[in-house]
């Protein structure tokens, strides 16, 4: 990371002008949206601090009770932390992470020194403060005291020795040292002293990992705080005989970690925390707490690890009670984290002149606690069983902690259905499945048939009830501008630019519907299939890895667009020459000359790089097969991004007249067939159905769910211009019997489109919007060209996707998300070589009639001055084309010069005004010149003949 620079401006830009470092040092400074009063000394009686913001838009805190001069967020920063102006700008850009900069400017004084003999390998040694510091003390919560603290055996570390041992390879002591941690006024460093071990708390040490540790041998499973209960309350539920009051205390409550426990000890409650949030309490220890408690409980971080281990424990011991913190204190961060825990919360919600209000509050929370514990239990006075009754919410939240939601559905009864989520897997239910359960559950655990009967007759399980259960929203964005996942049956793949990284389900923070799981088990291949390079020049390389990838040495062989130069041409000029009268002979030679042929192309089936081949055709077979890669990545990456909005469209290479429609060239096993394998939900248009691809339904069915949109085959004057709303904008979708509704751009799928034909009249914008790719026609139908048909299976043997096993499933969906890591990892369009694209759409623009007249009348006409209504009148005469306009003459002219590579009317022939236009018989005249090369010298010279008035254009015509 490069040095931070010291720019105010920059840094009050990031911070909204100061404003957000004000309020991260003074929370009170703002109320309900609102800026209010405040103290920036706690020893005033009335608050006399205020925001206010100046007229260059920066904010400044204003202490009426000083000197009342306004100071910046600098200046705050400044005398707050005890910071130098440079320290405080590196503050503000950690704390707001500002250009990525991350600073700990809390550290430990750190001193190494030789250790002693009377020192051992592993020993700490420990000095403490007579009391923590009333700064220190802050850091653990706002009303944490020092007589707090000495109950639960906390101390204030002076300084921390720990003694270590340095050995060589071969055993040997080489160096005994002494690490000498101490603590500062803005580092404490906390010590839980047990006597015969340690547990040492670094609660600023910027690594998470570093802030705990431990000296001597900690006791397996220890509580912490049971030792306190033993000490202060004695008397079990064995010993309360139903006379008497109940001996036991009314609550503990169990924390999630150390800091939590104190602050609420701070609040009066009795309190255990174990050693980790991740740690499950073991019976002996809950039934200890249950014989002392009345009401046991847990409170832990409502983040998301959080929310999984308090259900974890509610679901363990169902009678325990969870408490939640609010939500609402997710809405403010710290050091650009939301905030989670019981200290935030104390923070958030303490003020020193109403510690009632937090006392409140936080009673509040715990006693609305609940059980995972569906029903109550009813004794009458003597203590005796009387009955069981239904607890509704208790039950609401059995079956949430269980996966149950309501979801929110424009096609469910209510505009709602039911769901369950379990590791991130949503899979719609009925209602019979939420009734059901809470019964199942007591089966499973045994429960007393009474009880059972007990939920078997409320009437509190109908869908009426079940209404009311929470409504669950659930974001299933799996992509970003960095990254796609790819939800398969074992695993997740998250896929970057700079790698494929496998996860468990449950492990990473996804949700993906049960029937959009790829069926499939897989594993990243350790070899990538393919690796891609670009040199300084912009010219990018590709090297295949393997040769045993089915779908790519497909791709591989649809990119060969120069394989009829070896593999095909030699032995159909072999076939030619052959003299051979004898039927019998000559049906060997061509026999033989096949198998030959066949030899040939099995030796070179995947090689981009046959042996003749220039090197200009062997790049040209590369950016083909790079393109396509670069495609096939753009649409499984479903992320739609603005500067990269486009429509794939595929089409062949060969060019032949427009009525002669090939095919055959596998572009639909690509995007009908592999894309599919990936975007499972989408949506299948059939190109060749004029009634479909004109129907104002036609995108019925497509939501924000639908990740595809695929127009197969289509025909030759498709209008393409009509998808670009789509591709580039929100997306309209006009449903049957329904009302017209929009997916936003962000949200709708992504747009293929494969045909046989060129497109018609291609504009400039739509050249901007198009990302062509270009098949060969290695694959293809038996026709005058070709007297055999050459099929995939040809190749590699088998039914691509539906006759694959296991392995070529896994190296099919590594070669995906190898795609999806390239087009991550460029910020360009890598097109096709576009020369055949360009012949293809103005073969399709001009059309073969047009083409065929062009041909015959400038074989002899080029490079020289044509009156253009000559030329038109001729064309009107022998096309016998209906419904042309003389405009579209001249741009069909242009179409066929670009065809051939010919430059229409040249800078030479244009007059001031920019037109072929020029004095000709003493009239202005409109003139055509078709020029064949840059060296081509040009004449204005007129020698075109006059038409011949006699002319019968049914004759002498070439076609």
């Amino acid at each position: 990371m490069s040095e931070f620079k010291f720019d105010k401006n920059h840094i009050l830009e990031h911070t909204n002008g100061g404003l957000d470092v004000i309020l991260r040092l003074y929370p009170p400074a703002e109320k309900n949206g609102r800026f209010a009063h405040f103290k920036l000394r706690e020893e005033e009686s009335t608050a006399s601090a205020m925001v206010k913001k100046t007229e260059s838009g920066t904010y400044i805190v204003t202490d009426f009770g000083s000197d009342g001069k306004g100071k910046d967020c600098f200046q705050l920063v400044m005398e707050e932390e005890g910071l130098t102006f440079g320290e405080a700008c590196k503050w503000i850009a950690s704390e707001f992470q500002i250009d990525g900069l991350s600073v700990q400017f809390n550290t430990p004084e750190l001193e190494v020194k030789i250790a002693t003999e009377s020192q051992k390998d592993g020993q700490y040694i420990f000095s403490y403060y007579n009391k923590i510091s009333e700064k220190h003390l802050k850091v653990l919560g706002p009303l944490v005291t020092n007589q707090l603290c000495k109950k639960y055996k906390l101390k204030s570390c002076e300084q921390f020795i720990q003694v270590k041992e340095y050995k060589d390879k071969e055993g040997n002591i080489t160096e005994r040292k002494q690490i000498i941690t101490k603590s500062t006024e803005k580092y404490p460093i906390f010590v839980f002293d047990f006597g015969t071990w340690q547990k040492i708390y670094q609660p600023l040490n910027a690594e998470k990992q570093y802030r705990f540790r431990y000296a001597g041998t900690k006791p397996k499973d220890y509580v912490f705080g049971l030792d306190v209960l033993k000490n202060e309350h004695v008397k079990f539920a064995n010993d309360y005989d139903g006379d008497d009051d109940d001996p036991r205390m009314d609550n503990v409550i169990i924390a999630s970690g150390d800091r939590d426990a104190l602050n609420i000890a701070s609040l009066g409650y009795p309190v255990v925390w174990q050693n980790s949030e991740s740690a499950i309490l073991n019976y002996a220890d809950y039934k200890f707490l249950t014989d002392r408690c009345k009401n046991v409980s847990y409170l832990g971080d409502i983040d998301e690890t959080g929310v999984k281990q308090a259900i974890k424990l509610a679901l363990a011991y169902i009678h325990i009670k969870i408490i939640w913190l609010p939500d609402w204190i997710k809405n403010q961060s710290y050091r650009g984290k939301p905030r989670k825990d019981v200290k935030d919360y104390v923070d958030l919600v303490y003020k020193k002149d109403d510690t009632n209000k937090l006392s409140r509050n936080f009673n509040a929370l715990v006693n609305t606690a609940l059980p995972a514990r569906f029903w109550d239990t009813i004794y009458d006075e003597k203590g005796n069983f009387k009955k069981y009754i239904f607890n509704n919410e208790a039950c609401y939240r059995f079956l949430t902690y269980n996966g149950f939601y309501r979801f929110e559905e424009e096609s469910a009864k209510e505009d709602f259905g039911f769901i369950h989520v379990e590791n991130g897997i949503v899979k719609r239910v009925k209602y019979h499945h939420l009734s059901g359960y809470p019964t199942e559950y007591l089966k499973r655990k045994n429960k007393p048939i009474p009880l059972i009967n007990t939920i078997h007759r409320t009437a509190q399980l109908s869908e009426k009830s079940l209404a009311k259960l929470p409504l669950k929203t659930i974001d299933f964005k799996d992509c970003g501008y960095d990254h796609q996942l790819l939800f398969f049956k074992n695993k997740i793949w998250k896929v970057t630019k700079d790698g494929i990284t496998e996860h468990n389900y449950g492990n990473i923070d996804a949700y993906i519907w049960e029937d959009k799981i790829i069926n499939r088990t897989v594993k990243v291949n350790k070899e990538k299939a393919f690796t891609i390079t670009k040199d300084d020049d912009g010219v990018y390389d590709i090297k295949i890895n393997t040769t045993k990838n089915h779908f790519l040495n497909y791709l591989i062989n649809t990119s060969r667009v120069h394989w009829r130069e070896f593999g095909d041409k030699p032995f159909k000029l072999k076939r030619k020459s052959i003299r051979e009268t004898d039927p019998i002979k000559c049906k060997a030679l061509i026999k033989e000359i096949k198998e030959e042929r066949k030899a040939y192309q099995v030796t070179n089936r995947f090689n981009l790089e046959e042996k003749g081949l220039t090197p200009e055709q062997i790049q040209e077979q590369k950016d083909h097969l790079i393109n396509k890669l670069f495609a096939l990545g753009y649409l499984l990456h479903k992320q739609k991004i603005e500067d990269k909005a486009w429509v794939v469209f595929a089409m062949d290479n060969r060019i032949s007249e427009i009525a002669d429609s090939n095919g055959g060239s596998g572009k639909s096993l690509t995007y009908e067939k592999a894309v599919r394998q990936i975007l499972s939900s989408n949506k299948y248009i059939a190109g060749r159905d004029k009634e479909a691809v004109k129907d104002k339904h036609m995108y019925e069915g497509i939501s924000k769910d639908t990740d595809y949109v695929l127009y197969d085959d289509l025909d030759s004057h498709f209008p393409i211009g009509r998808v670009f709303s789509e591709v580039t904008g929100e997306f309209n979708v006009n449903a049957k019997y329904k009302a017209a509704y929009t997916i936003p751009f962000s949200e709708s799928p992504k747009i293929a489109m494969t045909s046989n034909f060129g497109l018609f009249k291609p504009s400039s914008s739509a050249e901007r919007r198009i990302l062509y790719t270009v098949y060969s026609d290695y694959y293809h139908y038996k026709s005058e060209l070709d007297e055999e048909e050459h099929k995939v299976t040809t190749d590699i043997g088998k039914l691509m996707f539906s006759q694959f096993d296991d392995s070529e499933w896994n190296d099919f969906f590594s070669l995906c998300a190898e795609t999806i890591q390239f087009h991550l990892s460029t910020n360009e369009k890598i097109n096709p070589p576009l020369g055949n694209v360009e012949k293809r759409n103005s073969l399709q623009t001009m059309g073969d009639g047009f083409k065929e007249w062009a041909d015959f009348y400038f074989e002899n006409r080029k490079d020289e001055q044509v009156i253009k209504n000559n030329a038109y009148s001729d064309f009107e005469n022998r096309s016998k084309l209906k419904g042309w306009t003389s405009q579209r003459f001249k741009k069909a002219l242009k179409e066929w010069c670009k065809f051939y590579k010919y430059e229409f009317n040249p800078d030479e022939v244009l007059n001031s005004q920019g037109y072929n236009k020029h004095n000709h018989q003493g009239a202005a005249t409109e003139f055509l010149y078709v020029k064949t090369s840059p060296q081509q010298a040009v004449s204005l010279e007129h020698k075109e003949p006059e038409i011949d008035s006699n002319f019968d254009p049914t004759e002498d015509m070439p076609f």
